[in-house]
């Protein structure tokens, strides 16, 4: 067994750890305080969580299926024991160690309504980042509508290269009465009307942030919600341009919320009060181009036909500090970035 080595602990004291913390002697000093009773519940179960995996793991290859739902039969007839806890013999597994899958509607012929599963399994939180043959972050988030029984994307800029891959999925869950919504904002004038147009005419709820003073909102995220209590979020730093979604170095948790529920509360929370706040506003087309217009008066704009300059995510960035420091007051500002990383084209649309 490995040393215990000096740093921060927040773990279950158990007799084994006790009897290797005395053995620690005169070398370092032991801080340890008791469980607290609004904590009990979550360590215990982690504690035990652990345990029961460890054990689980070690069993033979082809028998743990079974006697893996042999040990939790056991488990749960002990649990039952406990006055009040809201355990008995319909929670222990069956025998033959089945998993639910899903509970489909029935067409008019009587065939069950098939409802593709997404492409990480329900109880997996998982670190999406892009790297070579891990799926990319827009088709594993395209996998997710069709059995999401509501939508909620936070979203700092949406364009249409974005968006096009996953309009007819969206579509769908639009036609089937599901819902939903969208925040965005028009911070360094990445969002594209066309874009929010093709959303709303899918039926989607829009709300926008015109307040470009400071950066309201910087966040990338989306929340399926299922009412069978397996929802899924993700977070990171994907924007819904094809890049972002397909071939940026982006990074993205996926949290499962059978696995975290507290996270899916709270994005859910706070997800409601940034619609009902009101920095967001309901979208109108009319009103998006007002306010997106630029000021011919102080800033001439030049085109250049048949060329598009396009910001990769990390450009986007920059030139949003860049036109931070200018709202602060700080005009002369150098950046600084590796050889063809594109310093032309960020300089041009700066």
């Amino acid at each position: 067994m490995a040393d215990l080595l000096p740093g921060l602990y927040e773990q279950l004291l158990t007799r084994g750890l006790a009897e290797r913390l005395t053995a620690v002697g005169a070398r370092h000093v032991v801080e340890q305080g008791p469980l607290h009773d609004d904590e009990a519940a979550d360590r215990i179960a982690l504690y035990l969580g652990r345990l029961l995996r460890q054990v689980v793991e070690a069993l033979p290859t082809r028998q743990r299926a079974s006697l893996g739902v042999a040990l939790a039969r056991d488990v749960v007839a002990l649990l039952e024991q406990y006055e009040r806890s809201g355990v008995d013999a319909a929670d222990r597994p069956l025998e033959a160690a089945q998993v639910l899958r899903a509970l489909l509607t029935r067409r008019p012929d009587g065939r069950p309504d098939a409802l593709p599963m997404p492409a990480t399994p329900l109880l997996d939180t998982t670190l999406l980042t892009h790297a070579p043959g891990e799926p990319r972050v827009g088709f594993q988030l395209a996998s997710e509508i069709p059995s999401a029984d509501r939508i909620d994307v936070l979203m700092a800029f949406v364009r249409q290269t974005g968006i096009r891959p996953m309009l007819d999925l969206l579509r769908r869950h639009c036609e089937q009465g599901r819902v939903l919504r969208v925040l965005t904002t028009t911070y360094t004038g990445s969002t594209e009307l066309a874009a929010l147009q093709a959303l709303a005419g899918l039926g989607a709820q829009i709300r926008v942030s015109y307040d470009t003073s400071i950066t309201r909102l910087h966040a990338k995220a989306w929340l399926f919600h299922r009412a069978t209590g397996y929802s899924t979020a993700y977070i990171g730093s994907s924007n819904l341009t094809h890049s972002a979604q397909v071939t940026g170095l982006e990074w993205n948790v996926r949290v499962a919320g059978a696995r975290n529920p507290d996270v899916i509360d709270k994005f859910a929370a706070v997800f409601e009060s940034y619609w009902c706040h009101d920095d967001f506003r309901s979208f109108d087309a009319d009103e998006f181009r007002a306010l997106t217009r630029p000021d011919t008066a102080k800033e001439p704009v030049y085109a250049l036909n048949a060329v598009e300059l396009r910001p990769e995510p990390f450009q986007s960035r920059l030139l949003e500090l860049l036109a931070l420091s200018r709202l602060r007051g700080w005009h002369r500002n150098l950046l600084v970035a590796a050889t063809g990383t594109g310093k032309t084209v960020m300089a041009a649309l700066d």
